[in-house]
């Protein structure tokens, strides 16, 4: 549940962002006679939420474990596979042991990572070494909190770089985590922040496993596709500091507090992200891009993570509704 907002900002700024690239390049869509009917999509695969389904109701409804909700919603995705198929193909017996099999050997790698980190915990446990990095890093940062979430956002950037994500979490969830709780943000900030950076490092150069995989599906070049990533993800490397410093982007406080402080961030990744593209109607002149920029950061900083935040906000959100409407009024 925690999750859920900094996920669908950063999926807003992704839809934003292709919508506004293809505007730029004149991409334009298909032609509505060649898409298909909207309610024979969905009836040709109207199955495959319902092991998604499960899987949360496991989760948290049925408070399984998450290895159980996990096998019992991939269970019923092989059933349905199996049965109901898809465009008229379905999973065979043969098929559906061949992707257990599959699944089974990618996951070794993370198993084996996941085992020696587990050993690297407990040896800093027992020894003493986490209290004492805990503490260092509380010393590096000489007291500010802002200093300490970006060295361990940069800490765990280089973990990502050869760990896969569940085990750069594992490592910093005992070595970081404790150092942002004692500086006074709350365990489920801490550990989204080191989690949410270590994912990051999926899409950051040099390594940015994800969008070299999808370089290598689009047959384009790989160092331009990880910088494009981080490019289009750009709103994921503020979102953290801003749901540390506040939990209300992490569906903690006030219901006011919640709805507001999602409905300015929304319209800061709309103005930010136009900003990065360089394009809203036509393309933007460096001067207002810049200011887009400076607006759309202003309006993702939680209406209550400072006094007067709020206001800040209704300022910026007024200047970049009057930027917005001038931008569309006038001659293209």
């Amino acid at each position: 549940v925690a999750a859920i907002l900094p996920a669908f900002l950063y999926y807003a700024a992704l839809f934003v962002q292709v919508d506004l690239e293809a505007a730029k390049r004149r991409i334009t869509g298909t032609p509505l006679a060649q898409i298909p009917p909207l309610g024979r999509v969905l009836c040709s695969g109207w199955h495959f939420p319902i092991p998604f389904a499960v899987l949360v109701l496991g989760l948290l409804v049925w408070n399984m474990e998450a290895e159980y909700a996990a096998l019992l919603a991939t269970a019923m995705l092989i059933l349905f596979a199996m049965v109901f198929g898809y465009k008229g193909s379905r999973l065979s017996a043969r098929g559906a042991i061949s992707a257990v099999t599959s699944a089974g050997g990618a996951v070794i790698d993370i198993i084996i990572i996941t085992a020696v980190a587990g050993l690297l915990i407990g040896v800093l446990n027992l020894t003493g070494l986490a209290f004492g990095l805990t503490l260092q890093l509380l010393s590096v940062s000489g007291g500010s909190l802002i200093v300490l979430l970006v060295v361990t956002a940069v800490v765990a950037i280089i973990l990502g770089l050869g760990l896969p994500t569940v085990g750069v979490y594992v490592i910093l969830a005992a070595l970081a985590a404790p150092a942002l709780i004692k500086a006074g943000i709350s365990p489920m900030q801490a550990h989204m922040f080191v989690m949410y950076f270590g994912m990051m490092s999926m899409v950051t150069p040099p390594v940015a496993l994800a969008a070299f995989a999808a370089a290598n599906i689009a047959q384009s070049d790989h160092w331009k596709t990880g910088w494009t990533a981080t490019r289009v993800g750009w709103c994921s490397y503020i979102i953290p500091f801003l749901f540390a410093l506040s939990p209300t982007l992490l569906m903690q406080g006030s219901a006011f507090d919640i709805i507001a402080s999602t409905a300015t961030a929304l319209v800061g990744v709309l103005l930010g992200t136009a900003a990065v593209v360089g394009h809203l109607r036509d393309a933007l002149p460096p001067g207002r891009r810049a200011l887009y920029l400076v607006i759309g950061v202003i309006l993702l900083v939680p209406t209550d993570m400072f006094a007067g935040a709020g206001w800040l906000n209704l300022v910026a959100f007024a200047v970049g509704g009057g930027l917005t409407a001038y931008e569309f009024s006038r001659r293209p």
